[in-house]
């Protein structure tokens, strides 16, 4: 049930400057209490997740933390901001492009509904604007049916996914099953073919292959980086296994033949290559349009704007909420960092960008040379340096004598090596400019830029930490470092002694302020 605040509530945050602060910041947890940590370094969505809100039956982690906070870790405490701060940047780019990519997939259901009427539609924006009216229609509608998950808090999207997870397989494999029967078939995968000889004759096979095997990694890379934050949701660790990293990798693949596949067996007939899917579909209906044809792209169309939505929540709109509440904590909530990922998506209006879309798309898909060395500190740094090891109350500990202040709040090793791995990747980023100034040599290394630059990182690492002492454990914690020993037992990243001892509650505070803090406890779980 709905509660309805009164108009004394409503207008309690206005009465003084004092009571506009309160209630700008976060708010306590509803019992008035914060488990771990101060607001400097915490607020509710940052702390540990608590047993009542992990809904996910997958995926999972030990510790129940997002990025952000796991990043400390790994980082530093004021380390950890540089690396939040980059993701939050192509988070916002990224939500607004997939957003224009949803845009011109409703164009097509819409087409299938209105016909004519929807492909006529008057342009009445000039060339420089470089979309048309009925496509920058098509995108605020879109925008506008997102913007209510933005209220939606992370620990009960997962139905999303759901959903997602089952309309999608059956889409992928429709279109697909429609191309090979009524295009060339896989004949269109012709490795004689002039095409390929001709792609041959610039980039030898082998290297082609490992290109391939890059983009792939290069995809999974933000997803390995956004794990924590949707992972701490999940009720039990087992729930995350060999089997989810199997699955990953392995769709990953068909989801790319099946794109190749579709598209190559109907350029055999249509004589182009679509590889966009609305393109695709347009194409489709340009030359099948019956009522058949209509119905079919329609469902077809919805299953990918599904899919366009889940991909949007879970890649952009969640990790830049889960940032915003790393970088601003006392003022910013989950909810609150999605509703200002939605806003700047539009600010960044994605159809200019895509005007030069091969440029831009080099400099998105490079994103992941800075990111696989990321990956690779903070995996060496838990499974070799701490074991599985990591002290939750520490995360939140930003004083000078805290586990995870390193020197200066720095882990100065983890950003050298961070540096080093990104360096192997930067000749073949120039490159995607200058083609000139690129040598064979840094062409192929840059093919394996995520396993390049993940490995390099990775080693550069495991030597660096052999010569300083990263502690593992508190002072005056004297524990064996056997594997995940903070994890078991249901200790969860806390000592025994530690639970109550780390609850802060909240301060006395003058009547306004309780106030709104009554008002905040009401709606705990349908505020910002």
């Amino acid at each position: 049930m709905v509660n309805i605040p009164s108009r004394s509530e409503l207008t309690a945050s206005f009465r003084s400057k004092e009571a506009f602060v309160n209630f700008v910041k976060t708010s306590d947890t509803a019992d008035g209490q914060m488990r771990v940590g101060n607001e400097r370094w915490s607020n509710k969505d940052l702390e540990p997740t608590p047993p009542e809100h992990r809904n996910w039956t997958w995926p999972g982690v030990q510790y129940h933390i997002g990025f952000p906070v796991l990043a400390r870790s790994s980082m530093g405490m004021y380390g950890t901001y540089f690396f939040i701060f980059i993701r939050a940047i192509v988070c916002i780019v990224w939500y607004g492009i997939q957003t224009f990519y949803g845009g011109l997939i409703l164009s097509v259901m819409l087409r299938c509904v209105f016909g004519n009427s929807w492909q006529n539609f008057t342009n009445t924006l000039n060339e420089g604007a470089d979309i048309s009216s009925k496509v920058l229609l098509a995108f605020f509608l879109v925008w506008l049916m997102q913007f209510p998950f933005m209220w939606v808090h992370p620990r009960n999207i997962h139905y999303v996914f759901t959903v997602k997870g089952f309309t999608m397989p059956i889409a992928a494999f429709a279109i697909f099953g429609w191309c090979m029967a009524n295009g060339g078939g896989l004949n269109g995968m012709n490795m004689a073919s002039k095409e390929a000889e001709a792609a041959a004759s610039t980039t030898p096979l082998g290297w082609s292959i490992m290109s391939g095997i890059n983009v792939i990694m290069g995809g999974l890379s933000p997803m390995l980086v956004n794990q924590p934050d949707l992972a701490r949701y999940c009720q039990k660790t087992r729930d995350a296994g060999p089997l989810q990293g199997v699955s990953v990798f392995v769709s990953s693949v068909i989801v790319f033949f099946l794109g190749l596949a579709s598209t190559a067996s109907m350029q055999t007939v249509y004589g182009e290559a679509y590889w966009n899917i609305w393109d695709l579909l347009d194409s489709i209906l340009d030359h099948h349009w019956n009522a058949g044809a209509r119905a079919g792209v329609f469902f077809l169309a919805l299953a990918f704007l599904l899919g366009v939505f889940a991909t949007n929540f879970g890649a952009n709109s969640i990790p830049f909420g889960s940032d915003m509440t790393g970088l601003f904590p006392r003022w910013l909530t989950i909810r609150r960092g999605q509703i200002v990922c939605a806003i700047l998506g539009i600010c960044v209006v994605p159809w200019k960008l895509m005007d030069n879309a091969q440029a831009f798309l080099s400099f998105l898909g490079s994103y992941n040379i800075f990111m696989a060395p990321l990956c690779a500190v903070i995996i060496v740094d838990y499974f070799y340096v701490r074991k599985g090891n990591i002290h939750v109350p520490s995360c939140y500990d930003g004083g000078k004598h805290g586990l995870y202040h390193f020197w200066s709040g720095v882990n100065w090793v983890g950003c050298l090596a961070w540096i080093g791995g990104t360096t192997m990747g930067l000749p073949g980023f120039v490159g995607q400019y200058q083609p000139h100034l690129l040598s064979d040599a840094s062409r192929y290394m840059y093919m394996m830029g995520w396993l390049l630059t993940f490995v390099t990182a990775g080693v550069v690492y495991t030597i660096g930490v052999q010569f300083v002492n990263i502690r593992v454990f508190p002072t005056g914690r004297a524990t064996a470092k056997t594997w995940e020993w903070l994890a078991k037992d249901g200790r969860e990243g806390f000592y025994e002694d530690e639970r109550e001892g780390q609850v802060i509650y909240a301060q006395a505070s003058t009547s306004a302020d309780k106030t709104v803090r009554e008002v905040n406890a009401k709606a705990d779980d349908s505020s910002l």
